[in-house]
């Protein structure tokens, strides 16, 4: 496949974001520093590179919901992680990783570098020749639209029957609970908002997923401060459009300008969405963690 030309816009997205699990942030200042999230793809080891941002670790330190992933040493370029990480000299440290898999589950059709997979269209970097249909598919990427653009295929073992999809919850579907190209049945979703990042693990079905589990959120604990990487949702007509993937939420008054076939780098920070009011930094240590991330500020 013809790989699309990239381009990274930096906004800032500001008093215009929702990342859930902030509530708790007041507290968490209180009882120690709170980490940035980065969420993207393994561009290079040494530790890692992610979005440009060179993330240091202990060897050991256990990767989250990992397939084949035990330790951080077992990453491998093209991964997709979301690390929180903190400051470490010119660099980062991480103190969580988290592997994030948009899908998992048997392959049912392949054609060129297109693979078919609960319904959803996998776009591989060229023409896959070792996957056959019936082979179960870890694949790290980035959501874009309805389907993936992937970064890494990995083949699960044979007896592997665990299917499981991480995508942006964009609101209710006619259908019921759909994420890209996958209908998924057998839950209920409860107090879910678009944009919210969920996790969904079951068994796998010829277009979708039973669902057995549901879970919601990229990190493990709060954070200040994301970098993330993706591609944006089509706005709705309120305007309302999120980075596919990364739990960031914006508005726009402009939804014909919004190019969705764009690869973004972008950061985001909470803020009342009502009131339009930047969040509060008497010290300038938001501003410094925006600009080491390389956004721009005001």
């Amino acid at each position: 496949m013809t790989s699309i030309a990239r381009a990274f816009l930096w906004f800032w997205l500001g008093a215009l974001l929702a990342l859930p699990g902030l509530a708790q942030e007041s507290e968490d200042r209180e009882g120690g520093i709170i980490g940035t999230g980065i969420v993207g793809i393994v561009t290079q080891l040494g530790s890692i590179w992610v979005n440009g941002q060179h993330i240091r670790f202990d060897p050991d330190l256990p990767v989250r919901d990992g397939l084949g992933l035990d330790r951080a040493a077992d990453i491998q370029p093209g991964h997709t992680v979301a690390v929180v990480a903190t400051p470490d000299g010119a660099d980062w440290r991480a103190r969580d990783i988290r592997q994030v898999l948009p899908l998992v589950g048997p392959v049912s059709a392949v054609e060129g570098a297109q693979l078919q997979i609960l319904g959803t269209t996998v776009h591989a970097e060229g023409p896959v020749t070792d996957v056959s249909p019936g082979d179960w598919i870890a694949v790290s990427g980035l959501w874009r639209g309805d389907g993936i653009e992937a970064s890494r295929l990995d083949r699960l073992p044979a007896d592997w029957s665990r299917a499981q999809i991480t995508g942006t919850y964009l609101g209710d579907d006619p259908d019921g609970l759909r994420i890209g190209g996958t209908q998924i049945a057998g839950l209920v979703p409860q107090h879910l908002q678009p944009g919210d990042v969920i996790r969904v693990f079951g068994t796998a079905g010829p277009e979708g997923l039973r669902a057995d589990r549901l879970e919601k959120g990229l990190f493990t604990e709060p954070v200040q401060l994301v970098q993330a990487e993706g591609y944006v949702s089509p706005p709705r007509a309120d305007g309302l459009y999120t980075v596919l993937g990364s739990g960031l939420l914006s508005y726009t008054d402009r939804p014909d300008e919004m190019d969705t076939a764009l690869r973004m780098r972008t950061c985001g920070t909470e803020a009342p969405m009502v009131t339009g009011a930047r969040p509060a930094d008497p010290d300038g240590a938001m501003r410094d963690l925006t600009l080491r991330l390389g956004c721009p500020v005001e």
